[in-house]
């Protein structure tokens, strides 16, 4: 079964239909190109489950698509109109599901505030203005913006962008239940990769560093948003066992 026909089984969806869906599809099929998508039920059906039950916090409607790729890489791609793949090189490093709810809301939150898919609209803008493509309102150009799409993951999103999606992530698994504290943990863990391990090369070339992140996050007040008062389930913890399993 391919990527996108997965996809398409647990979104129980229609195919994608309009731009902002279109571009991203395009863009998920670049990082596909890369590094394939692990094609396990589990790991399918778990990541879509967390994801879509974080979504609904996220106040915006997408037909959300979410995959595993096969990558030692430390990374995660979120791309215009709901679709995101993680890295089981990133997944791995992690302790638990809350660890997890922070990584995926960071994502969700960049496809709610359109963070690629705005700088995809300016860069169609400025290929009007010069003329050097053809109307972009032709279906062929999709994949000429998908293509524009990609030169984001090489170069990065501006730092602020990435601060707010940390922000509203925050919120996001929050309000969804989850330990705002894993935020914290997970940025501590991504900062023990600065240096010369290539497995987050991309990621610190993107993002701004862990530090950073962390500093911010302490300013917007996270220790000040409420924490479960119970301990998670242990159903939670071996159904995030068993995801790691599957990748």
């Amino acid at each position: 079964m391919t990527f996108l026909a997965l996809f398409a089984m647990l979104s129980l969806g229609v195919q994608a239909q309009t731009d902002e869906e279109k571009v991203g599809k395009s863009a998920s099929a670049q990082v596909l190109g890369a590094a394939p998508l692990i094609q396990s039920d589990v790991s399918l059906k778990y990541v879509n489950m967390l994801g879509g039950s974080l979504s609904a916090y996220s106040g915006a409607v997408y037909k959300w698509h979410l995959g595993v790729i096969k990558s030692d890489a430390i990374n995660a791609f979120a791309m215009p109109g709901g679709y995101i793949l993680l890295s089981a090189g990133l997944l791995k490093n992690l302790e638990n599901e809350d660890e997890l709810a922070f990584v995926l809301a960071h994502e969700i939150a960049h496809v709610t505030r359109r963070h690629h898919y705005q700088v995809v609209l300016r860069q169609r803008l400025a290929d009007q203005a010069s003329k050097s493509l053809e109307a972009v309102t032709q279906d062929g150009d999709t994949a000429k913006l998908a293509q524009a799409s990609g030169q984001i993951y090489a170069r990065g999103l501006d730092k602020s962008a990435e601060f707010e999606s940390d922000r509203l992530g925050v919120e996001i698994m929050t309000k969804a239940g989850y330990d705002p504290v894993a935020a914290i943990n997970v940025l501590e863990k991504l900062q023990r990769f600065k240096g010369d391990d290539p497995r987050a090369e991309l990621l610190f070339s993107t993002h701004p560093s862990p530090a950073e992140r962390m500093d911010m996050l302490l300013q917007s007040g996270i220790d000040k948003l409420p924490r479960p008062k119970a301990k998670p389930s242990a159903a939670r913890a071996e159904r995030f066992q068993k995801f790691l399993q599957s990748i």
